[in-house]
């Protein structure tokens, strides 16, 4: 585009970029300290990574939890690296991949931080990489910026809009793999855009490079990479530029290839429900009455999540368009949409999880939520053709720093504090877990590793129940109740709590707090 690097100023060419990075590390440091609690997945991640040859909590390799005494030091072990045990283990990270349903990279990366932390389990383990990986991530899109636009003032505004976002705050503040791909996937797209500019081997490795390792860290990085290598193919084919398409094609076969030699667990992975019977892809894909109300979840979370850059690009678009009405001018070259085959390929990526995703989340399609920024970036770079960009770039950033902190990301879990002062009030008592599935249990495996041990059945009459309590002897008992019946046992709080009072000295129940999957009570004799 027209607007070019001030080769003058190179010492101060990427200041701007400088400090929206302070920018945002500041913000983001302030959402992580305010993270007061963790969902189930984020658990997983910390127990997948670090148990050692053991997947999930109590049960072995089977998916029932038997009768048993759960005790802190078993959810310490689950959650943290103890005794040497799975210490930069790699082995036992595979295994109990193996056994779960996404790949490993992810996972060795946190079973790292968690090694160097020996003996320690805190939010931090996960976030300080987290926060490293999403300031990467920033750093690539600026590039990106300047490859496409040429602008550090654009570029940086576009860092901005993403990296201010609901939806960016909330992938860095989730312990889970998708900041990662968030990072694989910017980084496929930069590497794209240099193709189109001027073929290589060495951006064609790249490219495989990035597919492999983007594989290797989500299964659902394959449908923008799919349909951004085929966006990508198909234009290098219009320019009769035969050799580089082909190169470019067998380089991201290849790294495809690659993944499945491997993590061969992938074809199990995929063509089973291992989430039961909600997470079949085929039955949500001929589920068409569902298909209106998931498109609109998906595109919805694009418009709130980046909510000051979809203003910013429509605004920007009007502002462009008057100038170039005012000037009886319209400055576009061919060149100028270069940035579209890498931001038409987001429309097929947001279909197909709408149609087959286990459950509505967003977080399956996070990882285009960068590339929808190059959007306003357009249209920034085009009204700078006309006017100085950047007084406009600066009301763009003043509105991103605004909305960012009148707006709270997800995954911050405020109400935690609560739970956690309503279990440490009572935990000296002994605590019941009445359930059969271990999805339950993890989810309050946060709150359940402040008792001394905590007995978990499925039977509210059993023996061993009975003679738990009867060692106890307490006044008082917390019971946890697995009343969800998609993820869990689904158990009637009412019933078992009647059938607790017959069989126990309790006779009084108090409701604590509901979370989830899971009611939890304190009863009293």
């Amino acid at each position: 585009m027209a607007l070019q690097p001030d080769q003058n100023k190179k010492p101060l060419r990427h200041l701007p970029l400088l400090g929206c990075l302070l920018v945002i590390l500041a913000i983001s440091l302030h959402f992580c300290l305010w993270k007061s609690g963790m969902f189930i997945d984020e658990i997983y991640t910390y127990g997948l990574s670090n148990s050692s040859y053991m997947p999930f909590i109590g049960n072995g390799a089977s998916d029932r939890i038997q009768e048993q005494t759960l005790t802190r030091e078993d959810f310490f072990d689950y959650l943290a690296i103890t005794d040497g045990e799975a210490r930069f283990d790699a082995g036992s990270v595979y295994y109990n991949q193996v056994r779960d349903v996404h790949p490993p990279l992810y996972y060795w990366l946190l079973n790292f931080c968690s090694s160097l932390a020996e003996g320690h389990f805190s939010k931090w383990i996960g976030l300080i990489p987290d926060l490293i990986i999403y300031l990467g991530t920033l750093i690539l899109l600026y590039a990106l910026g300047l490859e496409l636009f040429g602008s550090e003032w654009v570029a940086a505004c576009m860092v901005l809009l993403y990296g201010l976002s609901q939806v960016g705050l909330s992938t860095m503040l989730m312990i889970r793999m998708y900041v990662l791909m968030c990072f694989f996937t910017v980084l496929m797209a930069l590497l794209a855009a240099k193709e189109l500019h001027k073929p290589s081997r060495k951006t064609e490795l790249g490219i495989a490079f990035s597919i492999f390792l983007g594989l290797m860290t989500q299964y659902y990085f394959v449908f923008y990479a799919f349909f951004l290598c085929a966006a990508t193919v198909l234009v290098l084919l219009s320019r009769r530029e035969w050799k580089a398409a082909g190169f470019f094609a067998l380089f991201a076969f290849a790294a495809v290839g690659l993944m499945l030699l491997c993590f061969p667990a992938v074809f199990t992975q995929m063509t089973g429900n291992r989430l039961g019977p909600q997470s079949d892809s085929l039955e949500n894909l001929r589920n068409f009455s569902a298909w209106p109300g998931r498109l609109r979840y998906y595109f919805g979370q694009i418009r709130a999540g980046l909510a000051v850059a979809v203003g910013a690009a429509v605004a920007t678009a009007v502002l462009f368009a008057v100038s170039a009405l005012f000037r009886h001018e319209l400055r576009v070259s061919r060149s100028d949409w270069r940035f579209l085959v890498l931001l038409l390929p987001v429309i097929p990526t947001v279909f197909v999880p709408a149609l087959i995703s286990p459950v509505l989340e967003g977080r399956y399609i996070y990882n285009v939520m960068p590339i929808c920024v190059l959007a306003p970036g357009f249209f920034l770079a085009l009204y700078g053709r006309y006017a100085d960009v950047r007084r406009w770039c600066a009301v763009c950033a003043v509105l991103a720093v605004v909305w960012s902190l009148r707006s709270v990301p997800d995954y911050i879990y405020e109400e935690h504090r609560e739970y956690n002062a309503l279990v440490q009030a009572h935990a000296d008592s002994p605590c019941v877990y009445v359930t059969g599935y271990y999805a339950a249990p993890t989810q309050d495996m946060l709150q359940l590793i402040a008792f001394e041990d905590v007995y978990v059945t499925e039977d509210p009459a059993s023996d061993g129940l009975a003679a738990y309590l009867e060692g106890k002897a307490d006044e008082e008992c917390v019971v946890y109740i697995d009343v969800d019946s998609m993820w869990g046992s689904g158990f009637d709080s009412g019933e078992v709590l009647e059938e607790l009072f017959r069989e126990t000295d309790y006779s009084a129940a108090e409701p604590l707090y509901r979370y989830a999957l899971s009611d939890t009570y304190l009863l009293t004799k």
